[in-house]
């Protein structure tokens, strides 16, 4: 008697354990919204196109798997499952874009976004490669800026464009970047003296002043800009990267599985009891 009871305790784990990891991993979303702002006109369709950050694409641009899907309050919608979702060990960008050759500026994500909302505001990012193009700035409506926003870099003419510093990146090194690769541009482009070019972009970077002597020092270029007369912070501000957060899912079905086993070994026990008494 005792053999049939754990026998059907046995059946009883398998179907309920297979169970729980459905039905947890089924309530785990891998949505995203995207609100399309009012001066994109005579669109047909809505995309999204997404890749790993300094990596592959999951889907080609605006294929039938990039389409998107109007909700019923006007949003659009995209499930990441149809591209095989996303997962908490990288940091991914994305672009929402429209038929008509309308796009956003490259925005970071992580599985903290899944569930949120892009938006755009307003605000107008030069194309970092094409200076004669520009691209609308999407933001989430619940994560930082500085953690999950649009892609920080330095454009063609030397102009500092988004909220965010990419993984590996820091506000120093971009810097450096800026003044070997993109100071030249700046110097034609912007109007500016160097004085206020290397201000404004230590007071984009939130470098202190010392900290900017330091780095035209080790460039070895030669620069126009003193310290004295600087406007830059006296003390630098630091500058966020994105952090790839799990989502749970994969603690809640361990903890699902733990359950249902640790029911099982007491039915199993009480029955031995029984039998033995």
């Amino acid at each position: 008697m005792t053999k049939k009871i754990i026998s059907l305790v046995l059946a009883l784990i398998v179907v309920a354990s297979m169970g729980a990891i459905a039905f947890t991993a089924s309530a785990a979303s891998q949505t995203i919204y995207f609100e399309v702002p009012s001066n994109w006109n005579n669109y047909t369709n809505i995309f999204c196109h997404v890749w790993v950050y300094n990596g592959d694409a999951l889907a080609n641009w605006q294929s039938k798997k990039e389409k998107c899907t109007l909700e019923s309050d006007g949003r659009y919608s995209y499930d990441l499952s149809k591209v095989g979702g996303i997962d908490s060990s990288s940091t991914y960008c994305v672009i929402f874009s429209a038929d008509t050759g309308v796009q956003t500026y490259d925005t970071f994500m992580g599985t903290p976004c899944i569930g949120d909302t892009l938006y755009c505001d307003g605000t107008t990012y030069e194309n970092p490669v094409d200076s004669s193009k520009t691209a609308l700035a999407a933001f989430w409506r619940n994560q930082s800026r500085s953690a999950y926003g649009p892609v920080m870099c330095v454009s063609s003419i030397g102009n500092l464009v988004g909220t965010c510093l990419a993984p590996g990146e820091t506000a120093e090194g971009l810097f450096n970047t800026f003044l070997t690769a993109n100071l030249e541009s700046a110097r034609t482009y912007s109007g500016k003296t160097d004085q206020q070019i290397i201000d404004d972009m230590a007071t984009s970077l939130g470098l202190s002043q010392k900290q900017v002597d330091e780095l035209i020092k080790a460039s070895g270029i030669s620069v126009d800009w003193k310290m004295e007369e600087s406007k830059a912070p006296e003390q630098s501000k630091p500058i966020s990267t994105p952090a790839a957060t799990s989502t749970g899912q994969e603690t809640t079905i361990v903890f699902v599985a733990l359950g249902v086993m640790i029911a099982a070994a007491g039915v199993i026990l009480f029955a031995r009891k029984r039998v033995t008494q």
